[in-house]
């Protein structure tokens, strides 16, 4: 979530440029922020595919064939579409070079930014929408997880999968979800170990 939010913030005032907006000066301007992003963003994923391992491990016997599959599955295509973003960015990033030498002009990076665009904000949003949509229901179903945090996680992927397109700043919920779910699940694994040493110091004394 940390790796997410940080890459966000450091393009947020890239992608709000508009792509007819998007020139090499305007790449060379933003050329280190941009590339701190694109370091991050691999690493982001694996975090993230970590963080589903832990959601679904925190699910154990109560996990749900078909929910599962959905969840398993719009969790991988998410990440995969955050490093085929990426991976456009590093290749518009890299071929401002030929820019210069009038291999590259302007049309290319308006078309790379509109792509991209559409990547993050109608496909991996709607994506991330499902992922939590589904893993809304299976707290539901377990009662593993409070109420509380289910029903923010349906509004939510409601508003994902509904309007992600629109508001660009909505892009910045998604990691801020995951940051709170993983502390919240930090704080149950530390209430447990703590329980469980109490028990079996109970069971030691007597």
């Amino acid at each position: 979530a940390i790796l997410m939010i940080t890459g966000m913030v450091l393009v947020f005032n890239i992608t709000r440029d508009l792509p007819e907006d998007i020139t090499k000066d305007w790449l060379d301007a933003w050329s280190d922020r941009a590339s701190v992003a694109i370091t991050l963003a691999p690493f982001a994923g694996i975090a993230f595919l970590w963080f589903t391992g832990v959601v679904r491990d925190r699910l154990g016997e109560h996990e749900d064939q078909l929910f599962a599959t959905i969840f398993l599955s719009s969790g991988i295509i998410t990440v995969v579409l955050l490093f085929i973003w990426s991976a456009i960015f590093a290749a518009l990033m890299r071929t401002s070079s030929l820019a210069a030498i009038g291999l590259a002009d302007d049309d290319v990076y308006i078309f790379g930014f509109a792509l991209m665009n559409r990547i993050i904000g109608d496909y991996t949003l709607r994506m991330a929408g499902v992922f939590m949509m589904a893993i809304g229901t299976l707290w539901t179903r377990s009662g593993i997880m409070p109420r509380w945090l289910a029903i923010i996680t349906y509004v939510l992927a409601l508003g994902f999968l509904l309007a992600a397109g629109w508001a660009r700043e909505a892009r910045f919920i998604f990691p801020v979800w995951v940051f709170v779910v993983s502390v919240y699940i930090l704080i149950l694994n530390y209430r447990r170990s703590h329980e469980q040493e109490g028990q079996d110091a109970l069971s030691a004394a007597g």
